[in-house]
């Protein structure tokens, strides 16, 4: 036993059969939450009409968000994901969901990456990335939601999922698994809106300061 779980850690691409399994136990346990959906400037309607938006979101929320995020915006809608080993297995499992992805991350293929979500922006196909990931630190947004944003002139909607419960991994994100039964708000904020002439860094401070508004998180601030 110990010998087959080895060797899968070691391969670089996760069954196709063990992703839908996952799948399915996800959609299973999803199915126990009390979800509101909270959509303050109305992302949901501009995604669904194809008119392309960057979702930016926290990487200890990711867990349940192809899950739970309405449909119409999921059809829409490609994902930044890292060009890693684990990256791999996430984006077999997201396929599970509809979900497209672009792989890359600072660290690696980054470039490349924002150029593919730059000609899916303009295409009218919305974009999804985790501003902190894929390794942080915690609650700290890097400079690509606002590259993309200034260069395709497509708004940044910042949104959270907030569990009432959860349990809180040990992880650099401290990643939440919300509790069965719990209630869950996904909440959509006010989208911004980056300049050509405003720098990275404050474009960074602001798009951190409107995800902290919406997070509901007892150590956000650590």
């Amino acid at each position: 036993m110990s010998r087959k779980i080895f060797t899968f850690k070691n391969k670089r691409h996760m069954p196709k059969f063990l992703a839908w399994v996952l799948a399915f136990l996800l959609k299973l346990y999803a199915w126990t939450f009390r979800v509101r959906i909270v959509d303050l400037d109305g992302a949901i309607q501009r995604a669904s009409e194809h008119r392309g938006v960057v979702f930016a979101l926290w990487h200890n929320r990711i867990l349940f968000s192809s899950v739970l995020i309405p449909k119409k915006v999921l059809t829409n809608c490609v994902v930044l994901i890292s060009a890693s080993r684990d990256g791999e297995y996430i984006a077999t499992l997201v396929k599970c969901f509809g979900l497209s992805s672009i792989r890359g991350s600072s660290s690696k293929g980054g470039a490349q990456a924002l150029l593919e979500l730059g000609k899916a922006l303009s295409s009218g196909t919305s974009t999804a990335l985790t501003v902190d990931g894929p390794r942080g630190p915690k609650y700290t947004v890097h400079s690509g939601a606002a590259v993309l944003s200034r260069t395709i002139g497509a708004p940044i909607v910042p949104f959270a999922i907030n569990a009432k419960k959860y349990w809180q991994l040990k992880s650099w994100d401290r990643m939440q698994i919300p509790k069965p039964f719990t209630r869950l708000d996904i909440v959509f904020g006010d989208a911004l809106h980056i300049a050509p002439e405003e720098s990275n860094e404050d474009a960074n401070e602001r798009l951190k300061n409107a995800l902290l508004a919406i997070t509901d998180d007892g150590d956000k601030n650590n």
